[in-house]
């Protein structure tokens, strides 16, 4: 080749000068479209030549660019557009995966947090349904061994105790079990077990079992039963033609073919009207008022044996070969130690009597539960100057026959000055009064025997 020809592009014409550098990467010819719009003419190697007036002449190839390096290049930018791609859908769709995600986590937590729930639901009704529900009624408890009895025949068993509950027509039912009550409607044909059923198959049960976080607090549930004694009207008791009325002024003015009116002798009389007049007399049987029995409630523990063991000991110091003297304490409670304890007040004793200071106590703090004395030697019984000292209502005891191995003992209570006797096992813990019913049905007296025991006991009296 000559160093014309050698010389075209470096020397008389440089292409690279007016175009700059291109590629045809992509196979296309870089001079096809103008970007003013004016289709550009077809530009070739001969035509160059000619306008330079140069013979036609093929120049060498322009050095072909490597297929490695092009394929290399098209993956590059292939993988730029797809990273770009993949970038802008991931923008796109950020919000939305974000979201639901998030809420099936949610959802799946949920779930098994209420699986859980349930589950311990089931376990703690299964429990509970083994549980005996309990009768409850002024702060007397007591698991109800048979459920299937009736509420009123759980009354009958109950009323012995509780003589308010005699009547059944005054006594209405509550059923508390988790925080669900229910109300007894017809007591006479319903079983405790089925309303205690009944509320553990429901809704409002399973929803207070589930609010219920630990295992102690559901432990604790239980299922009472208590009573309510029916309120009456004050003033007015009555029925369509017989009533109770504070006056017999009121009792006439009622119009009533019966009418009964308390009296200030302690008796109730009967006031009856007709076109003869008006007759008034005491009355045997009020059946529209309630039956009231005498007795005590006691609001405290029992009195320990221990105590009344310590009591005995007391009283036996002052009873031997040279003296026998009469002794007295008080049991007490005290409410912040929440115990008994016996107080010694100053006294002045004699064979005959004993006369003691009272103590004086912060009813906050502790109260006299008993005033108890000795008899030494004597037989234990209530002497008239017992009953006119003992008017405050409250309990009093006296223990005679000190010296013997089981002293005798005997308790009441008073109320306002009326007496009533109650048993030494009502008020001490350890003394049974009872015992097995065969016993007795194993003796037999013989009737002059018997004659002569009643004779021995009206002298013991009239000596007393």
């Amino acid at each position: 080749m000559t160093d014309n020809e050698n010389n075209v592009f470096s020397n008389e014409f440089d292409l690279g000068s007016d175009f700059g550098d291109f590629t045809v990467a992509d196979g296309k010819n870089p001079f096809d479209d103008d970007e003013s719009g004016v289709e550009a003419a077809p530009v070739t190697i001969e035509t160059v030549a000619e306008t330079v007036d140069i013979p036609s002449v093929q120049p060498e190839a322009a050095p072909e660019i490597e297929e490695s390096e092009t394929k290399a290049e098209e993956k590059s930018n292939e993988g730029e557009t797809a990273i770009l791609s993949q970038a802008e859908t991931a923008e796109q769709k950020a919000p939305t995966e974000n979201k639901e995600p998030k809420g099936e986590q949610q959802g799946l937590f949920d779930a098994i947090i209420s699986e859980a729930e349930d589950k311990q639901v089931n376990t703690t009704k299964g429990n509970l349904a083994d549980k005996l529900p309990v009768f409850s009624y002024a702060k007397a408890e007591e698991e109800i061994a048979d459920p299937s009895k009736t509420f009123d025949q759980l009354r009958n068993e109950k009323s012995e105790d509780f003589p308010e509950l005699d009547d059944g027509t005054s006594v209405t039912w509550r059923v508390t079990y988790a925080g669900v009550t229910a109300n007894v409607s017809d007591p006479k044909k319903t079983t405790i077990a089925s309303v205690k059923k009944k509320i553990e198959e429901s809704k409002d049960f399973a929803a207070k079992l589930k609010k219920m976080k630990t295992d102690k607090e559901r432990s604790e549930v239980v299922c009472k039963i208590t009573p309510s004694v029916v309120a009456k009207k004050k003033g007015i008791v009555s029925t369509a033609y017989k009533g109770i009325y504070a006056s017999v002024e009121d009792a006439i003015a009622s119009q009533k073919a019966i009418a009964y009116v308390p009296s200030g002798d302690g008796l109730i009389y009967q006031v009856r009207s007709n076109k003869i007049g008006t007759f008034i007399a005491p009355a045997h049987k009020v059946s529209i008022l309630g039956k009231v029995r005498a007795g005590f409630n006691s609001a405290l523990p029992k009195i320990p044996y221990k105590i009344l063991a310590d009591v005995i000991s007391f009283f036996r110091a002052f009873v031997n070969e040279k003296y026998e003297y009469e002794a007295m304490c008080y049991i007490c409670w005290d409410f912040v130690e929440q115990k008994y304890f016996v107080y010694v007040p100053k006294q002045m004793v004699s064979k005959a009597s004993v006369t003691a200071l009272t103590p004086e106590f912060d009813e906050e703090k502790a109260v006299v539960v008993m005033e108890i004395h000795s008899h030494n030697t004597m037989k234990a019984f209530f002497s008239s100057i017992d009953d006119s000292d003992e008017k405050a209502t409250g309990l009093y005891a006296v223990i005679g026959k000190i010296k013997n191995f089981f002293p005798e003992i005997r308790v009441r209570a008073s109320v306002g000055g009326s007496f009533i006797p109650l048993s030494a096992g009502d008020v001490f813990e350890g003394i049974q009064d009872d015992y097995p019913e065969e016993w007795s049905n194993n003796v037999n007296i013989e009737k002059d025997e018997e004659s002569r025991g009643k004779s021995d006991e009206a002298c013991d009296i009239q000596t007393c």
